[in-house]
């Protein structure tokens, strides 16, 4: 933080109209005329808006200015150090948005429990966990103080069921080996579900324990409660705008689809896989595991063979083109491919760097397709979602 606020001290940030250059020499101010201070234009709460405004549409530059023209108005504005934090977590430097939200946490111990889920989030082990508890306090706290018409309790329980969540996680993964792992993972899943009935992460979050303790019907009861929730919504929202856009992240939704490919739900999980390609097809792994749930129906019915080829060599092109640093991932594309055969050894690989699809098995490609288009008018008054090459 004292780098960050170093840095930003030495920048000149104009927050009105640009001030002339003076002529060598010349005075500062009229002769005979007092010098008055320049009147601040705006204060420091209306320099965070216009920064909470500019992160919101992902203007981070224009952000990252508002951010330290109000960290040098009061580098002790917990608000402003929340917000330089989320800046510089977006922007890869996960060390200084530790000291950010380490100085907002020293600032206010007891008040507001946003910076304290969010210092949980980069952090590991017992250290994220006794965050993500003290945040749940606050929120406790909060929630006992406002009366039961309170808008903002919607957004507090869900923030609680979250957090919730978030712990169960750690203790199936950083703290799996303690004694207490698989009680306490269980215990928080309950809360978190009890917290916030309408939160599709609680319900995956059960459907998640369920296959990792073997209980597999509680884990299709658990991750339909969850796909309820938003996927058919988000699915008429692509369709015809009627119904709503999902706020669940990318990653969400791609532990989604893993989940149904252990259960063998392929259905829901390839509409999950072709809304997200509508939203970004240069991601390597929406199209791996497209390629990786037909390779799996491959093994029931050949004819998904050719499928499975299709998208795991969009796969490798994509990855040309938007590299992903997944290098295990990308061997298993590879293994796939080979396995699958119907090309030359390497060819698949060549073709798509070169970007050109139609060389590899072109006849093939072709018919699979027609076949998707011949199945997309046909389902068409279903608002089946298909996937757009």
């Amino acid at each position: 933080l004292i780098h960050f606020i170093k840095r930003i001290n030495k920048i000149n940030i104009s927050m009105g109209k640009p001030k002339a250059k003076a002529r060598r020499g010349a005075s500062s101010s009229a002769p005979g005329k007092p010098n008055k201070q320049k009147e601040t234009k705006y204060n420091i709460e209306d320099i965070l808006n216009k920064a909470e405004e500019c992160l919101d549409e992902y203007k981070y530059e224009l952000a990252q200015k508002f951010c330290e023209r109000a960290l040098q108005m009061d580098n002790d504005n917990v608000r402003a150090l929340e917000l330089t934090s989320g800046l510089l977590l977006d922007m890869g430097q996960v060390e200084s948005a530790q000291h950010c939200l380490g100085r907002a946490i020293f600032l206010q111990p007891e008040d507001g429990h946003s910076k304290y889920l969010s210092l949980a989030q980069i952090m590991s082990g017992t250290e994220s966990r006794d965050l993500y508890r003290k945040g749940i306090e606050l929120i406790n706290n909060r929630i006992s103080s406002l009366a039961a018409s309170d808008e903002s309790l919607a957004e507090l329980r869900r923030d609680l069921s979250n957090a919730l969540v978030s712990i169960s996680e750690i203790y199936m993964s950083d703290l799996c080996d303690e004694p207490e792992a698989q009680q306490e993972s269980e215990q928080c899943i309950t809360r978190a579900v009890e917290a916030d009935s309408t939160n599709p992460e609680a319900y995956q979050a059960q459907a998640n324990y369920a296959l990792v303790t073997g209980n597999t019907d509680v884990a299709k009861s658990s991750i339909q409660k969850s796909l309820e929730l938003w996927l058919p919504d988000h699915l008429k929202f692509l369709e015809d705008g009627s119904g709503k856009e999902t706020s669940l992240s990318h990653n969400f939704r791609t532990s989604t689809v893993k989940i149904l490919l252990d259960l063998e739900d392929y259905d829901n999980a390839n509409k999950i896989l072709d809304a997200l390609l509508e939203e970004d097809d240069q991601v390597v792994s929406t199209w791996y595991l497209l390629g990786w749930s037909n390779y799996l129906r491959s093994k029931s019915d050949p004819d998904y063979s050719g499928n499975a080829r299709h998208y795991l060599t969009r796969a490798q092109q994509v990855n040309s083109v938007a590299p992903t640093d997944d290098t295990d991932l990308m061997d298993h594309i590879r293994t796939l491919l080979d396995e699958l055969g119907g090309v030359e050894n390497g060819d698949a690989a060549t073709a798509a760097e070169n970007g050109d699809i139609a060389d590899v098995e072109a006849d093939r490609v072709a018919e699979i397709l027609d076949k998707e288009a011949e199945t997309e008018a046909a389902d068409e008054s279903n608002g089946d979602v298909m996937m757009q090459e």
